[in-house]
């Protein structure tokens, strides 16, 4: 990579603070599954604290924490505690799979407003679409206990061709859960799917499955990120081919939003695999 470096930061931060995850999905976008140096070790406690005083000074306003999955660090409450003394005004968020949350902890981010992100990625295809040999019981008892105790989670849905003949099951299940929103995204042929191209779906197939899924009861309340190729990035001839020219328009990545990887450098956005020193 070259020497490269940025002068200020967006107000809107995602933060992946490990690249160490107990999930193993074979279409997971992480940029460290292309150029493993952009995972590296993860900093400590007091660098990432550094980071942390640094963005609020920087004005700052929101501040997403994720990994890989970010409850497998030790410290991740505590860093969290203070991402919320530091933008006492400001939005603190927590994306995880799930797999270590408990209801005490379910109390503990909605005593300090940290909001809660997972994500859904099957019902009989969970096990194969995680790389696990997990269950989706765990993920729909979380979303329901969250909802009961007032703090309902956000819910992504990654739609392969695993997982794609249960996508309005997936939709119905997130409903009756009571997620507080619900985004369906195709598999993105980033990360790890760069090798897995027997995965993603065809714009056309991904098109028909969305007129599907908005003609279910509550249908049109659902998100689409329609994105398969990142137009942060240059991409090569026979996945432009394949899966259509990237978006051209006037995109926020850099400028409205960006991410702080697990080294410490700040990429564009989730998929980029250029990154900048900023401090």
């Amino acid at each position: 990579m070259r020497d490269l470096r940025i002068t200020s930061l967006p107000p809107h931060l995602l933060l992946e603070v490990t690249a160490h995850c107990n999930y193993h999905c074979p279409f997971c976008y992480c940029v460290w599954n292309e150029i493993p140096s952009l995972g590296g070790e993860d900093l400590d406690t007091s660098a990432w604290e550094e980071i942390l005083r640094e963005c609020a000074r920087r004005g700052v306003r929101e501040l997403v924490f994720t990994g890989g999955e970010a409850t497998l660090r030790a410290d991740i409450w505590h860093l969290l505690e203070v991402a919320r003394e530091l933008l006492p005004q400001g939005t603190v968020s927590l994306f995880t799979n799930g797999s270590t949350m408990t209801e005490e902890r379910l109390l503990w981010c909605k005593e300090r407003k940290v909001y809660l992100s997972t994500s859904l990625q099957g019902l009989r295809t969970y096990g194969k679409h995680t790389g696990t040999r997990r269950s989706c019981k765990r993920a729909l008892s979380l979303l329901a206990r969250a909802s009961e105790l007032e703090w309902p989670m956000d819910v992504s849905i990654t739609v392969s061709r695993i997982n794609s003949e249960e996508a309005a099951d997936l939709f119905a299940a997130a409903t009756l859960s009571h997620a507080r929103s619900i985004q369906m995204g195709a598999v993105m042929v980033e990360g790890r799917c760069r090798k897995r191209l027997d995965l993603p779906l065809t714009p056309a197939e991904w098109e028909t499955l969305k007129a599907q899924i908005r003609a279910l009861p509550n249908g049109q309340s659902v998100g689409f990120a329609d994105e398969m190729l990142c137009a942060c990035r240059k991409q090569p001839l026979d996945l432009l081919t394949a899966y259509g020219k990237t978006s051209t328009g006037n995109c926020a990545a850099g400028k409205e939003f960006g991410v702080i990887g697990p080294t410490g450098l700040f990429r564009k956005c989730l998929h980029t695999v250029e990154a900048f020193a900023w401090r």
